[in-house]
């Protein structure tokens, strides 16, 4: 069975990630645009653009895994990402 590993995991679908939109606080990640736009909306900027230009949210990559751990999961899409520590 092959194990993906994941930097972070979307707020909103759980699924891990290596790519997505993040917030300057790092307490919300989103795997998807759509996700983002939601978010945007409930923080009360009137688009995606809008809070891009505030520098709200960016979407980025993780090259890398954090030292202390990761997420994993059994899919390449990262359903079911479960934290691991890696201490």
């Amino acid at each position: 069975m092959e194990i993906y590993k994941f930097a972070r995991r979307c707020n909103v679908t759980g699924e891990g990630m290596n790519e997505g939109w993040v917030t300057p606080d790092q307490w919300w990640f989103g795997k998807y645009e759509t996700d983002a736009e939601n978010w945007c909306k409930e923080e009360g900027y009137a688009s995606l653009e809008d809070a891009i230009d505030d520098d709200a949210i960016w979407w980025t990559e993780w090259d890398e895994l954090d030292r202390i751990g990761w997420y994993q999961s059994q899919h390449p899409d990262g359903r079911e990402a479960v934290w691991v520590n890696a201490e």
